[in-house]
């Protein structure tokens, strides 16, 4: 094979390199689904996330590389940057909803289950793709939304005061600006799939990852949650 191969960041599952202009990922389960969806995001004319190009003579997926100004740990999102990370989810969302395994479903659109800054690539620190689709299934806006805002927020950090997480919380469900993904929607499903962020962890031994959700749950319930939703029970 022609030319250096330099491996990229990631790679928690499958192992990623570079080669010239495009990414090469090895495959540790069927990506027939994931290989379906970036043929379509082609088709439909998205251009957030890269073009599937094949296999190489190693089996390995081919992906169009893109390039990102900003390192993976990247946080402290400014306003604009929630905004436009929001409204990239919506513009993904709207173009997988004639998608054949979405309609075949009965689902809502197709959920990247990811759309973390992680997965973020940025141009001028703005993010303008999407990366990683491995874990991408039919399922509702709803669901996709909330696991991306509480990654997005970095719900818990204590460099944010509850208040000013309601109001960029608030920021991101405008920003997405569909009626299943309001505010009192978000406040009350986000404990579940941080719930669930903690289960799947439990379940694999990452007990680091488990207290980590668990911890943004409970911040979740005790500031956004019980802020939008009284319960009527007495505090103390």
């Amino acid at each position: 094979m022609d030319g250096e191969e330099f491996e990229l960041r990631g790679g928690q599952v499958n192992r990623v390199v570079r080669l010239g202009g495009t990414v090469r990922r090895s495959m540790t389960w069927d990506r027939a689904m994931t290989h379906q969806a970036l043929r379509h995001l082609e088709a439909v004319g998205f251009d957030g996330a890269p073009r599937f190009l094949g296999l190489d003579d190693l089996g390995r997926e081919i992906l169009t590389f893109l390039p990102s100004d900003l390192p993976a740990e990247a946080d402290g999102f400014s306003d604009a940057q929630l905004a436009t990370a929001a409204a990239l989810l919506r513009k993904f969302h709207d173009a997988t909803e004639s998608f054949a395994p979405v309609r075949n479903s009965g689902a809502e659109i197709l959920c990247h289950n990811d759309w973390t800054p992680a997965n973020a690539v940025f141009r001028g620190a703005t993010p303008y793709g999407m990366i990683d689709f491995d874990t991408v299934a039919p399922g509702t806006r709803l669901w996709d939304v909330s696991y991306s805002a509480w990654t997005w927020l970095d719900l818990s950090d204590p460099a944010y005061s509850p208040q000013e997480q309601l109001r960029r919380l608030e920021l991101f469900c405008m920003s997405y600006g569909h009626p299943s993904c309001t505010v009192p929607h978000l406040a009350a499903y986000l404990p579940t799939r941080q719930a669930g962020r903690a289960r799947w962890a439990r379940d694999r031994n990452m007990h680091e990852a488990e207290a980590w959700a668990l911890k943004c749950m409970y911040w979740t319930v005790q500031h956004l949650t019980e802020r939008v939703h009284a319960t009527g029970l007495p505090e103390r």
